[in-house]
């Protein structure tokens, strides 16, 4: 276990956690040896892929402190809770890029989706959260959270690890990727949308192949 004597039980079993499936070993095995459901192992998993280990030393440790106490934890449950529209969204439901913006907007500090959407869990109001809704003909399931980690853990590395002969994404690009990775082919607008709801529309080129 971590060594770190700030570490709550939970937070020094869920950075083990993190340093077990980053040396390699399954999630059935890290489950097995820090005592957590291979579901929240799964969750882990996705965030380890998209921000690493440092984002479990920040969530493990109180990183950000200043920003995450109890009180500010509580005003984030309430803000779920409530409408977005009350901070100047045309929605009804909240969204992880749209939390992402308000807590920018509060405390001055710009944390990852894949950890907005963990501390939504973490906070219990994740139910409060949209899903993606994809088009009628997408497979049941696809674009759950473990996909979404995996799209932006793709996208903040090269396209040439997926066998293009570029370095930038384009829409093009990533609908492939997506199509080989989870059988189904979206149209260009909705990988535009997707990007831009995870917050790496910065990464992405608008360009053809």
């Amino acid at each position: 276990m971590s060594r770190n004597p700030k570490l709550t039980p939970f937070a020094s079993k869920r950075l083990r956690a993190a340093q077990l499936l980053a040396a390699g070993q399954s999630m059935d095995s890290v489950a097995r040896t820090v005592d957590i459901s291979v579901n929240t192992i799964r969750r882990y998993k996705a965030i380890l892929d998209a921000d690493g280990i440092e984002a479990f030393e920040k969530i493990s440790v109180g990183g950000r402190r200043s920003a995450l106490d109890d009180q500010a934890r509580a005003w984030i449950t309430k803000t779920v809770r409530g409408s977005p529209r009350r901070h100047g969204f045309d929605v009804d439901q909240w969204t992880n890029a749209k939390l992402q913006m308000v807590i920018e907007r509060q405390f001055s500090v710009r944390f990852s989706i894949v950890y907005v959407r963990q501390l939504t869990i973490d906070l219990g109001v994740h139910d409060r959260m949209r899903s993606f809704k994809a088009p009628m003909q997408r497979a049941p399931g696809v674009l759950d959270d473990d996909a979404l980690a995996w799209i932006a853990a793709a996208m903040r590395h090269s396209p040439r690890l997926h066998d293009f002969d570029a370095d930038r994404w384009t829409t093009p690009r990533l609908t492939t990727i997506i199509e080989r990775r989870f059988g189904v082919r979206y149209s260009r607008r909705y990988v535009w949308q997707i990007v831009t709801e995870l917050g790496l529309a910065h990464l992405l080129t608008r360009m053809s192949n």
